[in-house]
């Protein structure tokens, strides 16, 4: 038998990588979340470190991230036109994030989430153990989950809580609580609350409406910091063009911030500016009129994440002569608009038609490495080059006093050293697995309901000399080490926060004047309720009970 060809041998690789790496390198989503603002101490999850970190502004948010505030901080998520806030002591899991669902597992605390886009509210979910809450158009809603219940106020748009044994439809100005007790669903009718969190949700909600987004889709995620920190020009070539007003002397792009390694992706640029999160995630950058100016690219109503839009030079694996002090370097430089972006992950050919708009479909191959050296359009502009040593990434360190460090001709060498290509390091020094080839990947139907995914070990308490710092540098919240009850985060690990009052929740009737709501039947308000609870009942006994005895209301 003949040997296999070279392009066979790949073709063979390529497919013993699929099927080696299976669903952990499937194709990543279009649409991505970030880490908008964030007041107080904020953690998230590390799953490839076990622990909790330091929740960073800007980070990436996508489907099994985990999300918790300490009893003096809130948070807010953004994804695209979507705003998920969350209040002091809130624990939200990110089920599935994706570019069909927004699903979110609330366990403790309070949200608010605010839809802009009835197609896009028709993909939101979020769910508590008394059930799931489904925004049914455009709208502005709180969910909270206490030990006891779970709570849904509609400020605008409508809203239907399906608890898998009934459901119940809100309406703007409702407020409803559920709790489940032997496996049964029960409700009742408040007033929406009047606190800090609401004041503060919907004061930051009204600020929203008044930004503009004239030149990108607002599904676009981070396209609201634009205006309040730029101004937009027009290029005879590549149209509406968007200009940082305020950056520091010798500012470049991918210059002052740091690299994260973020799944599916890999590495990923989480910038400083409190905008930096659209012009590094979607379009170009360009040198124009002496300065460093951002192509969004043409309206794309729904864009294309990317982890960071650069062409990677150097690495451990290439063979480089020039070093900085000891060690090896890496080094990347901004793509431009004519530059083609090839990820080493697996990119379906719809992305990335849309990530290289200009550039044609037969330059579409995915996992293969462009052969040689690259020259890229922004090589020659002031600080296109940024070589820092490789250990920076690995350490996930700040760049901007590192990268200063470099002399701009020794920048201007590297990038020109024979055998530099396409191809960022791997993480942490390991192996990188093979690009796998993308494959069509039918849309998911909707679940029935949403299950929390199961939530990894996590590490015990070091000793109380070495607590709180590993060696990367990341913060570990000590009391949060031992892992508590699914709902709930263990006592000692929180501050309890003042809040403003809130009305008193009368105590739920006895058992003895409760009756079973019937399976899937639409709950419905009453006239003339006051407030009282109610058990769900069919519309043939609502009139009065069986057996035409008067009709029974549960005080």
């Amino acid at each position: 038998m003949a040997p296999l060809t070279s392009r066979w041998r790949q073709a063979a690789v390529l497919a013993l990588a699929a099927v080696l790496c299976g669903a952990a390198w499937a194709d990543p989503p279009g649409r991505v979340g970030r880490l908008a603002e964030l007041q107080g101490t904020v953690w998230m999850y590390d799953h490839d470190h076990g622990e909790w970190v330091d929740a960073v502004r800007n980070h990436p948010i996508t489907s099994g991230d985990r999300l918790s505030t300490d009893g003096d901080a809130r948070a807010e998520l953004r994804i695209g036109s979507t705003t998920v806030r969350l209040d002091a002591d809130t624990q939200l899991d990110v089920v599935e994030l994706d570019d069909e669902h927004l699903r979110f597992q609330l366990h403790s605390g309070r949200l608010a989430v605010r839809a802009r886009s009835n197609e896009v509210a028709s993909e939101i979910e979020v769910a508590t153990t008394d059930g799931r809450f489904l925004p049914q158009r455009a709208g502005h809603y709180r969910i909270d989950r206490d030990e006891t219940l779970s709570a849904a106020t509609v400020w605008a748009g409508e809203l239907r809580f399906d608890g898998g044994d009934s459901a119940l439809e809100l309406q703007p100005g409702q407020r409803a609580e559920f709790w489940k007790e032997s496996g049964v669903t029960h409700y009742t009718w408040g007033s929406p609350p009047r606190d800090g969190f609401g004041d503060w949700a919907q004061s930051e909600d009204r600020r929203d409406e008044r930004e503009a987004h004239r030149y990108v889709s607002p599904e676009m995620t981070g396209w609201e910091d634009l205006d309040r920190h730029g101004r937009w020009e027009r290029h005879p070539e590549y149209g509406a063009l968007w200009i940082p007003v305020h950056v520091v002397p010798g500012w470049a792009p991918y210059r002052y911030g740091r690299w994260a390694w973020v799944r599916p992706w890999g590495w990923t640029w989480v910038d400083d500016a409190p905008w930096g999160f659209a012009p590094f995630h979607y379009g170009r950058w360009l040198w124009w009129g002496g300065r460093w100016c951002w192509a969004p690219g043409a309206y794309v109503a729904r864009p294309v994440y990317a982890p960071a839009l650069v062409g990677w030079v150097g690495g451990p694996s290439v063979n480089v002569s020039i070093h900085i002090g000891s060690g090896p370097v890496v080094g990347w430089v901004p793509l431009s608009p004519l530059d083609v972006y090839r990820p080493w992950y697996p990119l379906p050919r719809h992305h990335w038609r849309y990530v290289n708009p200009r550039t044609p479909d037969r330059f579409y191959r995915p996992g293969e490495p462009p052969q040689g050296p690259v020259m890229y359009t922004n090589r020659g502009v002031p600080g296109g080059v940024t070589v820092v040593p490789s250990d920076v990434l690995k350490r996930r360190q700040p760049i901007g006093n590192v990268a200063r460090q470099v002399d701009p001709k020794l920048a201007q060498q590297f990038v020109r050293q024979p055998g530099v290509h396409q191809v960022p390091p791997p993480a942490n020094g390991a192996v990188r697995p093979a690009p796998v080839v993308p494959r069509p990947v039918s849309p998911a139907p909707r679940a029935p309901a949403v299950q929390a995914p199961a939530r990894p070990a996590e590490p015990t308490r070091p000793p109380s000399g070495a607590e709180g710092r590993r060696g990367h540098g990341v913060v570990v919240p000590p009391a949060r080490r031992e892992p508590g009850p699914p709902t709930m985060r263990p006592p000692a690990a929180r501050e309890e926060a003042p809040r403003a009052a809130e009305p008193p929740r009368p105590e739920p009737p006895p058992a003895a004047q409760r009756v079973t709501p019937t399976p899937r039947a639409p709950a419905t308000r009453e006239p003339g309720d006051g407030g009282r609870r109610h058990v769900h009942r069919p519309p043939e006994e609502r009139e009065g009970r069986p057996g035409g005895g008067p009709r029974q209301q549960v005080q």
